[in-house]
């Protein structure tokens, strides 16, 4: 969480033929691997008939999910309510079948991208964990009386960990898999959207319209919804002055910290590591190095 996941699932999803599905594995992630893979295969697959008790948290729960199928359903309760195969039907008829999933690891890729029955590709999307940090803290700052995050959501060697894994999958990923998998910066996608969401969509196999440069704009511009910009969840925000922000709400002791935790990781995706609380304090001097 807090990674810019959501403002890539609206650039991703943006095709009117695509189906998008947001978080499934969350509240999951306890459970075995084996059932995890199974779960994202029925999915990928249009299979929720395979799954009652998550298709009625797909079409009335609070993610997003394919709102275009979601808001039928609710115009029509009587003929989507327990009945599976309409999903089902409009799931198969997508040219692209989206997953956002955040709450597991990478590694739960790995058996989707090497399974033959399956054309899968993944987007790794990663950012500066030092911003990542400073997101939650900020989130959670806003609900005092809500816990967002787990203990190990806020604890810096956590955080830092879990990079350090998705780091070796991903080097994995790129000799086994170089044309299904492809990683991307949110710190560039935020600003060089047109250029890395055509990329992306490049990829995926997926025709770059004007219509997905307009959603590329509208979310990135920041000229969409000005009086929502701060809320902590909008997509829709002026992404070049934002995605460096973070510096100010983060004092150079703990970046400090971060970066005896994390430096081998903040190197290794591009990011630059600070030696001095000058340089750190200065906006105009990059977090990107590569």
């Amino acid at each position: 969480m807090r990674s810019g996941s959501r403002m890539t699932q609206a650039m991703l999803g943006a095709l009117p033929c695509s189906f998008m599905t947001e978080e499934p594995l969350r509240f999951h992630e306890r459970k075995k691997s084996e059932f995890l893979i199974q779960f994202t295969k029925d999915l990928l697959q249009c299979r929720f008939s395979h799954h009652p008790d998550y298709y009625n948290h797909w079409l009335y729960g609070p993610h997003m999910n394919e709102l275009s199928v979601k808001r039928l359903c609710w115009g029509m309760f009587p003929f989507c309510h327990n009945n599976t195969a309409f999903v089902d039907a409009m799931c198969s008829s997508a040219c692209v079948r989206l997953l956002r999933i955040v709450s597991v690891e990478l590694e739960v890729a790995d058996t989707l991208l090497s399974d033959p029955n399956l054309n899968v590709k993944v987007v790794h999307l990663v950012r500066d964990p030092r911003a990542l940090l400073v997101s939650r803290i900020k989130l959670q700052k806003l609900y005092t009386r809500r816990k967002i995050f787990h203990d190990a959501d806020l604890n810096v060697t956590e955080i830092c960990d879990r990079y350090k894994r998705d780091l070796s999958t991903a080097h994995h990923f790129t000799h086994l898999y170089d044309n299904r998998y492809t990683l991307v910066r949110y710190e560039d996608l935020s600003l060089q959207p047109k250029e890395v969401v055509q990329r992306l969509y490049t990829f995926l196999d997926l025709p770059f319209t004007a219509h997905i440069a307009n959603t590329a704009a509208k979310h990135t511009l920041g000229y969409l919804q000005p009086d929502k910009h701060n809320h902590p969840f909008s997509v829709y925000k002026n992404s070049s002055t934002a995605v460096f922000a973070w510096r100010k709400n983060l004092h150079f002791s703990k970046i400090k910290e971060m970066q005896e935790e994390c430096g081998s990781v903040l190197q290794a995706y591009g990011y630059r590591l600070f030696t001095s609380e000058q340089d750190y304090q200065n906006l105009q001097y990059s977090s990107l190095v590569l």
